[in-house]
């Protein structure tokens, strides 16, 4: 199976290879910009836009003029990239993705530019075309050294607050591991950080601890007048507070997902509406936790490892039904996180039962769409798939 892995590593280029970095990021900017103002007068106009071709191929009459000929000393690719990055812009806003595209800023602290192709690694040196040798950071103790799997597609040099880093995006052949029967004992149900085994993640808040400090750099970076060096300083020293805060989630939820990957053999979770989450009164606490993030890491390290993920459906009461008699206690409030079933009597904590509940109903899912016959949660045996019976059936009559 072949499969997309990225490995990202933070550069150590010298002063030189920093100034090509920003003048490379800058050249990819303002191709950007140029492409998507010809494209908004042509609109504006009545006109039709020019397509994607069209503006590639507009880049060595570029190169030609006075005006721009400086964007001879970028790497062609790089450019080309430019343009199918705003095409990309474009198909994603008609799809209803995103809005508009925007003009990128001259001064934002994200600047990045791509190679579709051309690089190479050796050691802990990456060849980037037009630039040349570059040294990157990789640990020299053999237990947490990092091989580079796979062939490298495509590589993206980025800027983020503290320093420049590449991302190689490789093509890896990983063998498919063979099917392992579902079965309660090997599988598992996820309410939020909760497991249907009753063991209980705590949530970081790497947000909250942060916060204070975050709004007193903020009040800080208010205050500084626009357009000076204090300024942009100050910028940096926020935008590194929040790349702090983001670093610590991603490893948090990287360690987290590999561990239930590793552990079962299937994983069910509900399909929450995030979104709509972030919009209420614990919007905060919401996005601090990263829940679809969870989710998207999960996905595809199931995948890697050839295992099941089902997401139950986000309207499946799994928090107010009973998981011993499946009662659903409809005036269940938000805020009790303990209930007690009016119907048997048992007690609850109210996420345990809640992944207990989406381990049952996933584990009906899976064996209703015909990928397992197993038995659920409660150890009652579950009907066979339609296509099962059918075999059954046609056997019956020889």
């Amino acid at each position: 199976m072949i499969v997309r892995k990225a490995y990202q590593f933070k550069l150590e280029p010298t002063p030189e290879q920093a100034r090509l970095f920003r003048q490379f990021a800058g050249a990819t900017r303002w191709v950007y910009n140029h492409m998507l103002t010809e494209r908004r007068a042509a609109f504006k106009a009545g006109q039709k836009t020019p397509t994607t071709n069209e503006q590639i191929n507009q880049l060595p009459i570029l190169k030609q003029q006075d005006e721009t000929a400086w964007l001879k000393d970028i790497h062609s690719q790089v450019l080309q990239d430019a343009v199918l990055d705003l095409d990309d812009a474009f198909a994603r806003f008609f799809s209803k993705q995103n809005g508009y595209p925007k003009f990128k800023k001259k001064n934002s602290t994200y600047q990045s530019f791509s190679y579709p192709q051309g690089i190479n690694v050796n050691g802990n040196h990456v060849w980037l075309p037009k630039i040349g040798w570059v040294k990157f950071r990789r640990s020299h103790k053999p237990k947490r050294y990092r091989e580079i799997e796979g062939t490298i597609k495509r590589a993206t040099v980025k800027y983020k607050a503290s320093g420049w880093y590449v991302s190689l995006n490789c093509e890896v052949d990983i063998e498919q591991p063979d099917p392992v029967d579902i079965t309660p004992d090997n599988s598992i149900g996820i309410d939020l950080v909760t497991t249907s085994d009753g063991e209980k993640f705590t949530n970081p808040r790497h947000y909250r601890k942060l916060e204070r400090k975050l709004k007193r750099e903020q009040r800080k970076l208010s205050r500084k007048q626009p357009g000076s060096n204090n300024r942009l300083k100050q910028k940096q020293k926020v935008a590194r507070l929040h790349e702090r805060i983001a670093n610590r989630r991603k490893d948090t939820l990287h360690k987290l997902s590999r561990q239930l990957i590793d552990e079962n053999q299937a994983i069910f979770c509900e399909n929450l509406n995030v979104k709509g989450m972030a919009k209420g009164n614990m919007g905060k606490s919401v996005g601090d936790a990263a829940w679809s993030e969870l989710v998207r890491q999960l996905k595809y390290k199931a995948q890697w490892a050839g295992k099941p993920l089902l997401q139950v459906g986000r309207f499946y009461a799994s928090s107010q039904l009973c998981s011993a008699c499946q009662y659903q206690h409809t005036e269940l409030a938000p805020s009790e996180r303990r209930w007690t079933c009016p119907n048997c009597g048992v007690e609850h904590d109210r996420d345990i039962n809640g992944a207990i509940n989406i381990h049952t109903e996933g584990l009906k899912q899976y064996v209703a769409a015909g990928l397992s016959e197993t038995l659920n949660a409660c150890g009652e045996t579950v009907r066979p798939a339609k296509r099962a019976r059918l075999a059954e059936a046609r056997i019956s009559r020889l």
